[in-house]
């Protein structure tokens, strides 16, 4: 196979792009019309407790950490049981509803800072690739597995584990990975400073004791 045409089962489908792009006005359509999603933090509805004296030890690793890495496995699981099977279909394309439909929300409670508070929840922008990396690989497993039982022949299979697929699992667990460090580094201080008001990113992190939904 040429590298081209390894590059073709890797980078997204124009048609998954598409698909993407009509589920993430579905979710704008939707926060417009009334009906929004489940946010979360991410339109600075929480409540965060903080300790009087920092506990660097028990917040970065005995809570924080701990709270990232179950968000990975969370994640990956959902993607990886969705890529071979389908099963868990509706969490995975929600994420392209859910973006755009917060985009419609921020707008719409913060105006220009809202733009601001979105572009800056890094996570989020993180886990809609993971998701489009995620359908292209369902589609290149799918497609190969109807090949192989076609042609009653394990090559489609094996080609496609070999040439895309054993590209594109590495690179969708590692962006959400990354995502996941970034969902409890970065992107809940980020929100918290732009809707409650600054606080330095040390002090939240080193004296934040819960978030509260």
């Amino acid at each position: 196979m040429t590298s081209g045409s390894r590059w073709d089962g890797i980078i997204p489908h124009p048609g998954i792009l598409a698909f993407a792009m009509a589920l993430y006005l579905l979710g704008f359509v939707l926060d417009a019309s009334g009906r929004p999603l489940a946010y979360g933090f991410l339109t600075g509805d929480m409540v965060v407790h903080f300790f009087t004296f920092p506990g660097l030890r028990e917040q970065f690793i005995d809570y924080l950490l701990a709270t990232a890495f179950w968000i990975f496995i969370s994640n990956i699981t959902q993607v990886t049981v969705f890529i071979f099977s389908l099963a868990t279909f509706y969490p995975v394309l929600k994420i392209f509803v859910l973006a755009g439909a917060l985009l419609h929300n921020l707008l719409v409670g913060w105006g220009v800072r809202g733009l601001l508070i979105y572009a800056g929840t890094l996570h989020l922008h993180l886990e809609v690739t993971g998701c489009l990396l995620s359908l292209q690989a369902a589609l290149v497993f799918v497609r190969s597995l109807l090949g192989t039982i076609q042609h009653r022949s394990r090559g489609p299979l094996v080609t496609a584990l070999r040439e895309n697929l054993a590209y594109l699992i590495p690179l969708i667990i590692l962006l959400f990975a990354i995502a996941a460090i970034l969902e409890v580094f970065w992107s809940t201080w980020w929100v918290y400073n732009l809707t409650h008001g600054p606080v330095s990113w040390r002090y939240f992190y080193t004296h934040v004791f819960s978030v509260e939904l």
